[in-house]
């Protein structure tokens, strides 16, 4: 339970210019690593190693969630602790935008095994340097009056940079260089003006406490049962993005008058299944705010997600990749801006919100390495067939949902 002597975020409502330089940021951010996941690492992968791009990619990908867990855990700590004129969270955000852009040079300069590994780990220390400490303003500065509303919006960035990577890397651009310097040049772009612009009023936690990792925010039922939800789906989300293209390159059966290549087809799935998601999430927010009802529309969007992936496995035949997609994508869209107020809500203590919502985000990289040696295990079990893949992904997000609705904290 909440400790009574631990100061709550502000009583005043945030502007409509804080909200709009936050959803940027937020927008940046996912932009940094979804076109990384979901198209660029895939096509690096295969640039370096052909014939095996999907193990390749696998191991790229086991190792960059490993340290993605710990630095985004160490971000948050260093973040709570940070003093100073800039504020607790600003230097980190800043920063990390910095980083972010470099590290997408490394990722493409690289060209082997070992250049690809060393690459993808600075990636990621300075993906969760700025992410960490970004996500932590929401619990920050956003009255829980508000979170709904200010999640609906931030809820915008998943599907952006979804269209993003389907529109503008996927179908306009067809050079490996170009989609790797556009991104890197869009994140910083959208992150610093936030960083820079928006001053940070947010009290810093207690020395001794918030100088050291712990997990012990676990203990508290409603903030563990979040965290399995979040862990489950993520696995399936895992799944989806990881191997979506290799299922349109050698599963599914596409209408050739309609596309001249997978990376085509994955596009228009994307944008479908992004715009999808984008509405709904979006809805979804703001009536969570409205009706209080948060953990309804989480599961729904679990279930949502489940059908979708469900899809994937009986339909591989024209048009059903695009149905599953839609029905993926909205049920993502639903659940991941639901499920952002949700946890700020759930926070048992708000001077160690960054140290707790870097526990939270080890939901998002612990499925990161969990589900490429999942995949692996069933791409070998199975002979390569990745429609099994799809199935697991059916089953993960079906539990996810199921467990939401054990929380008792928030309705």
């Amino acid at each position: 339970m909440p400790r009574d002597d631990v100061p709550k975020p502000s009583a005043g409502a945030v502007s409509g210019g804080f909200i709009a330089l936050y959803t940027l940021a937020q927008i940046g951010a996912f932009i940094a690593f979804i076109p990384m996941f979901n198209l660029l690492l895939p096509l690096k992968a295969e640039a370096v190693d052909l014939s095996g791009k999907a193990i390749l990619l696998s191991q790229v990908t086991v190792l960059g969630a490993v340290v993605a867990g710990l630095a985004n855990l160490g971000a948050g700590v260093l973040s709570d602790a940070t003093r100073g004129p800039w504020g607790r969270r600003r230097p980190w955000i800043a920063g990390g935008a910095v980083a972010v852009a470099v590290a997408h040079g490394f990722i493409y300069l690289a060209d082997s095994l070992w250049s690809l590994l060393a690459a993808i780990v600075a990636f990621q220390v300075a993906l969760n340097l700025m992410f960490g400490p970004l996500n932590a303003v929401l619990a920050d500065r956003v009255p829980d009056r508000q979170k709904g509303t200010v999640s609906a919006l931030q809820g915008l960035a998943l599907p952006t940079a979804g269209l993003f990577s389907a529109l503008v890397l996927a179908m306009v651009l067809d050079g490996l260089a170009e989609r790797f310097l556009l991104t890197a040049l869009a994140v910083p772009a959208l992150v610093l003006p936030f960083a820079l612009l928006v001053p940070d009023h947010s009290e810093p936690g207690p020395r001794q406490e918030g100088a050291r990792i712990s997990l012990r925010v676990l203990a508290d039922q409603d903030f563990r049962l979040a965290f399995v939800s979040r862990l489950l789906v993520q696995v399936s989300i895992s799944l989806n993005v990881l191997y979506l293209l290799f299922y349109l390159q050698d599963v599914a059966d596409l209408p050739d008058a309609s596309f001249t290549a997978p990376e085509s087809a994955f596009g228009w799935l994307l944008t479908a299944g992004t715009i999808g998601g984008l509405i709904v999430g979006f809805v979804g927010g703001l009536l969570s705010d409205r009706t209080r009802r948060r953990r309804v529309l989480v599961m729904s969007g679990g279930l949502l997600m489940a059908l979708g992936a469900g899809l994937m496995v009986a339909q591989p035949g024209w048009p059903g990749p695009l149905i599953a997609q839609i029905l993926f994508g909205i049920g993502l869209g639903l659940y991941s801006t639901v499920d952002i107020a949700l946890v700020a809500e759930v926070l048992p203590e708000r001077t160690s919100a960054g140290r707790d919502l870097g526990v939270m985000n080890l939901a998002i990289t612990v499925p990161q390495v969990a589900a490429p040696l999942i995949g692996l295990g069933v791409l070998v079990a199975f002979d390569g067939e990745l429609r099994w893949v799809f199935a697991i992904s059916t089953a993960f997000a079906l539990m996810g949902a199921v467990v939401i609705m054990g929380i008792r904290r928030v309705k």
